[in-house]
């Protein structure tokens, strides 16, 4: 909503007129805006966590930040009291326009501890042969195939958890795993046999021939405010931990973000697409555990074209389909084709050509100058920024104000990499952009703004090839999933 100032007398009793105003109005272009992470219960904000609140309290939030679709996802803390507000359908304090429907959050119980994951458009609520929420599977595959196989959508949840890096850490899992000769320094040869986190040369400082593990330190500890980037992470946490086995199981729809460390987020999204899984970005805010500012921090725009109201599974059907972008809500891309395909479409061109990219963009001139929409650094440095978590952290005391206020970013991002980018103010403003590019292997296309929005890809396939964009990205995945079995036999 647009905002604007007002004088107030000094005596009487004034009277305020307030009308609400829309600065873009991304129902006219087809989109339509959700969260699917939504709490009625549990952490901050309720008087009784374990109880929480009714169904009127959530529809309030969800429409007073004018949402389309709100999820509200009963998870462990308030697991007895809120499933009674289940139904397979959408609550039926619902409107054409703005949708509520009750689903599952797996976190406080069950297979938690190998990653969140948010349950859609779910008809049943229930793990056959659980009680309430004792009695789940410990590990998240089984739980995603019983979704799936009742018409529901799966995904993990504030993804960003678990995939921090930890550069003394990893730096020697390296040396442990790569020096052969264990004489505490990688040669050429040793280091080929895994993943380093830059290439050998640029790891190699003192450019001995050798790495160090006080080099490796340094190394990922560099790169890992680069996006994308190979440093491996520690999948410790509650994250998208899972995701890299249940993605090539087919049994994951999507990766949430806009609530944690953005580039960790998109790190992990890019390695995945970059080995041709059909893996889609969702926003969520997960209020009010993760932020408790407002419900919608991190929204999915789903282009439905104009409809004359909204039904559930077909949003969240557009939403797996990546017929969308994700957003913090400042940021739109209300446009993005190539060669007139949508985000979520497919080409095929027979051998590498040329192709035209057009997107419509437009960020507002009110956008808070705050860690989670990039307007500050953390002290943590740019692994964090977008961090919702991170709202009352210290402040990088080099950079304290990276956000211009006048001037967005636009980048186009082929297989992780940005390939062109054109600067736009940020004026409330539509401006349509275009980009051409050669295309010479299968890829993946999309267009971003670091930290607040990215628009799902548009696959460009080359020859019948499928997309195999990056063997380091194979190598990163494979290298996550041997940590994750590190960890939880710890």
């Amino acid at each position: 909503w647009l905002q604007r100032s007002v004088t107030v007398p000094s005596r009487g009793e004034p009277t305020i007129q307030v009308q609400l105003e829309r600065w873009v109005h991304p129902m006219a272009y087809g989109y339509y805006s959700g969260d699917h992470h939504i709490h009625a219960a549990g952490c901050a904000h309720y008087t009784s966590p374990t109880e929480g609140v009714l169904p009127r309290e959530m529809f309030l939030q969800v429409k007073g930040e004018g949402l389309n679709v709100g999820s509200i996802l009963t998870w462990g803390y308030g697991f007895n009291y809120q499933r009674q507000f289940f139904s397979p359908g959408v609550d039926r304090i619902s409107e054409p326009f703005c949708l509520m429907k009750y689903d599952i959050e797996v976190s406080g119980f069950g297979s938690e501890a190998l990653g969140h994951v948010c349950l859609l458009n779910l008809q049943d609520q229930i793990y056959p042969g659980a009680d309430g929420s004792k009695g789940w599977p410990t590990w998240t595959t089984p739980v995603l195939r019983w979704a799936k196989a009742q018409g529901a959508y799966t995904g993990y949840a504030h993804s960003g958890s678990g995939l921090q890096v930890d550069p003394a850490a990893a730096a020697k899992r390296l040396m442990t795993e790569l020096d052969g000769n264990q004489d505490g320094r990688l040669d050429p040869n040793e280091a080929l046999r895994g993943l380093l986190p830059e290439d050998f040369a640029a790891v190699d400082l003192n450019r001995d021939g050798a790495l160090s593990e006080a080099e490796l330190v340094k190394s990922l500890d560099r790169v890992s405010d680069q996006l994308p980037n190979l440093a491996n992470p520690e999948l410790n946490s509650v994250g998208a931990q899972e995701i890299f086995v249940t993605t090539a199981l087919g049994v994951c729809n999507f990766i949430s973000a806009m609530d944690t460390a953005r580039l960790l987020e998109w790190n992990c999204w890019y390695h995945l697409l970059n080995c041709g899984f059909p893996l889609k970005a969702a926003g969520e805010t997960d209020f009010p555990c993760m932020s408790g500012t407002r419900v919608g921090q991190g929204r999915t725009y789903v282009q439905l074209g104009k409809v004359d109201r909204i039904d559930y599974k077909t949003w969240c059907e557009g939403l797996v389909r990546g017929r969308s972008y994700v957003s913090d809500g400042y940021a739109h891309a209300l446009e993005f084709t190539v060669n007139g395909k949508s985000a979520g479409d497919e080409i095929r061109l027979a051998q590498p050509e040329t192709v035209k990219i057009r997107t419509k963009v437009t960020f507002s001139s009110e956008t808070p100058l705050e860690v989670a929409y990039g307007g500050v650094i953390p002290a943590g440095g740019k692994r964090l920024i977008g961090d919702t978590v991170n709202f009352h952290e210290p402040l990088s005391t080099a950079v304290s104000t990276p956000l211009d206020r006048r001037l967005r970013l636009v980048e186009l991002v082929i297989n992780g990499q940005p390939v062109a980018s054109k600067k736009v103010p940020a004026d409330d403003q539509v401006h349509e952009l275009e980009f051409s590019v050669r295309i010479d292997r299968s890829s993946w296309v999309a267009v971003r703004h670091f930290p607040q929005m990215h628009t799902n890809p548009v696959n460009v396939i080359i020859g019948g090839k499928p997309i195999r964009a990056s063997r380091q990205s194979a190598m990163w995945c494979i290298a996550a999933i041997e940590q994750l079995w590190r960890v939880r036999n710890e």
